[in-house]
């Protein structure tokens, strides 16, 4: 991308995820906004009209406005990034998705050059946007996209997205089960990052794999994927943005590709918001625009393994949380399961806490902030909406088997008619349902994850009503043999949105 033509802010990342969250803003104002390496030479800055500093400060010779931002409680304040970008730096509303999409273009062609590119479709809205984006750039005889069934989607997906697709007059869609190639890989397997990886291992052995079945010759084709910033930010592969996790799609072999030059990423400076809103300048049918995120890896990072023993401290360990739940009349365990998140700009592994006494969401939230804030042992916490017994939860060995993808598609699905039957699909940004390695009298436990977003780089849980959840949902979960629903109460950060 060339940014020169167009008032432009730089950002300079000193670590941690809020410098990407500043862009985001600042573009949503209309100005367009890049993000810096902390340590970037001043003339690569040349053409800027203001700078701000996020998570830190350095000694910096240019003649431009700057803007210190350390904590991302700032981020909320929008009349401070506007009165900086429009007035002290005297930006003009020049940027927007629409104005990007012929640079955008020029960009496909360049890097594209004489070869042909060949698609993941997952049929997210990020693989989605960019296969029906690179069609019409490149022509549908220069683009090839291919559906991987990897055994874990939800109930049906492939057949949807393959149907889908081709009734929008995608006809260059190729559809491949790779069920069992996954399923084996992931055989025992309970560390969610060797599941990550092994998850994104195998989409490329099984793309190589089709790319030969298909004749397609290495050297005039390109790969093509819908990676997005937050991919790339929580993957740790910018200067100062730490691990969080490894996405499928930045996986060793990804880089590779990327390093050897054969990799098209075109969706990779954009946010989520930006994604769709070039999804209804493409003119794709809002009924995919404005599908709830759903990741690559699928139900593998929704379903939690175990190999049936428990790790780590319980709540008699930490005496001080205990004290403090006692003092506020909190009935609560630590679940024996762990969750990935991030505190104080770093990558946490830690236990959940339950909160099984009833409370208003306000006050549950409040709970959950403090708690979560004050204690590092935890870094998610959960609200108990139902359970069959008044039995201990206890842990069990699960892995990715087809039975246990099964047992999450049903109650997965579930959820989602759940939300579309009280006109609440629209209302919240995605609700992850994850199934734990967790029993409570001989039957599953699920936590479901509704949350509120746009960038997908900061969420807050979604207040869904109680009564409705034990009234509604609750039953039909029940009659599909499930012992315990719980709800994330916790916002990002300090966790991520998925548990993995």
């Amino acid at each position: 991308m060339n940014p020169e033509p167009l008032d432009t802010i730089a950002v300079l990342d000193f670590g941690g995820p809020y410098a990407h969250l500043i862009a985001n803003r600042i573009r949503r104002i209309g100005v367009f906004t890049q993000v810096f390496s902390s340590c970037t030479p001043v003339e690569t800055l040349s053409y800027v009209k203001g700078v701000i500093f996020s998570g830190g400060k350095a000694a910096l010779d240019i003649d431009v406005p700057t803007l210190e931002i350390c904590h991302g409680h700032q981020l909320h304040d929008n009349a401070l990034l506007e009165n900086f970008a429009l007035n002290i730096c005297e930006c003009e509303k020049s940027w927007s998705v629409k104005s990007h999409l012929p640079q955008l273009s020029e960009k496909i062609i360049e890097s594209v050059g004489n070869k042909k590119v060949f698609l993941l479709v997952s049929g997210g809205v990020d693989s989605t946007v960019t296969f029906v984006l690179l069609n019409k750039v490149l022509g549908c005889e220069r683009v090839l996209g291919l559906h991987i069934d990897n055994g874990m989607m939800r109930l049906n997906e492939s057949d949807y997205v393959f149907d889908f697709l081709q009734k929008e007059g995608m006809e260059n869609l190729q559809l491949c089960d790779a069920s069992e190639d996954f399923i084996d890989a992931l055989s025992g397997v309970a560390e969610p990052e060797e599941k990550r990886k092994i998850i994104g291992d195998t989409f490329l052995r099984v793309k190589d794999r089709e790319m030969l079945r298909l004749s397609l010759a290495e050297d005039e084709w390109m790969i093509a994927q819908g990676t997005i910033y937050p991919d790339t930010v929580e993957s740790g592969n910018t200067k100062n943005s730490d691990f969080i996790k490894t996405h499928h799609n930045r996986v060793q072999g990804v880089l590779d590709l990327q390093e050897r030059g054969l990799l098209l990423e075109p969706l990779a400076d954009l946010y989520k918001d930006e994604v769709r809103i070039l999804g209804e300048e493409l003119e794709i049918p809002k009924e995919l625009i404005w599908r709830h995120p759903f990741p690559g890896p699928g139900l593998g990072v929704r379903l939690l393994c175990s190999n049936g023993k428990a790790t780590g401290k319980t709540l008699d360990d930490i005496p001080e949380l205990k004290k403090a739940l006692n003092e506020l009349s909190i009935k609560a365990q630590l679940l024996p399961v762990k969750s990935v998140g991030f505190q104080n700009d770093l990558r946490t592994y830690a236990k959940a806490l339950l909160i099984e006494s009833e409370f208003s969401w306000e006050i549950l939230e409040k709970h959950s902030i403090d708690l979560i804030d004050r204690f590092k042992d935890i870094n998610r916490s959960a609200w108990l909406v139902e359970k069959v017994a008044d039995s201990p939860f206890e842990i069990t060995e699960q892995y990715c088997t087809k039975e246990s993808l099964d047992m999450l598609r049903v109650f997965d699905d579930i959820c989602l008619k759940f939300l579309l039957e009280n006109n609440l699909y629209s209302k919240i940004w995605q609700m992850p349902v994850v199934l734990l390695p967790l029993k409570i009298a001989g039957k599953p436990c699920i936590v479901i994850r509704p949350v509120n977003s746009t960038e997908a780089m900061t969420a807050s849980f979604a207040k869904i009503d109680q009564n409705l959840l034990k009234n509604s949902l609750w039953p039909k979960l029940k009659e599909a043999g499930l012992g315990a629903l719980l709800y994330d109460i916790t916002h990002k950060p300090p966790a991520t949105i998925e548990w993995e």
